[in-house]
């Protein structure tokens, strides 16, 4: 086991673009987590959370901790996309390897945007 995960990192690192891309989505998730930690606030006030035009109340609310799991979907996003690639190389698809990285990449970015806004509208009455 050991001697077949050595020849695996070994066959990646020797693609210096496939390792590049990893290396970056796994940056890039890991400040996405960062952020949002550090900005989630610990209060007894209750955020919107979901928004609906049909019922009662328009806004359903609930506790701070909710956000985080914007922290495990960043987590689960890395590991998987990660994952998936790894998989494409090893059956010598790289080029779909280097499109997948890309939209990796690009999901990240969205999903940071989207946080930022859902956490400047969660934080609002702080």
């Amino acid at each position: 086991m050991k001697t077949r995960a050595l020849n695996s990192f070994k066959r990646i690192a020797a693609d210096r673009v496939i390792l590049i891309y990893l290396v970056l989505i796994i940056a890039l998730a890991g400040a996405y987590i960062t952020y949002v930690i550090f900005s989630l606030h610990p209060s007894e006030l209750q955020i919107a959370t979901h928004y609906t035009v049909f019922g009662q109340t328009n806004f359903y609310r609930n506790k701070w901790y909710y956000l985080i799991s914007f922290v495990v979907f960043g987590g689960v996003l890395a590991t998987a996309h990660v994952g998936i690639i790894i998989k494409l190389f090893f059956y010598d698809l790289r080029s779909f390897a280097i499109a997948f990285s890309w939209l990796t990449i690009l999901v990240i970015a969205i999903a940071w945007a989207f946080t930022h806004s859902v956490l400047g509208i969660a934080f609002l009455s702080n």
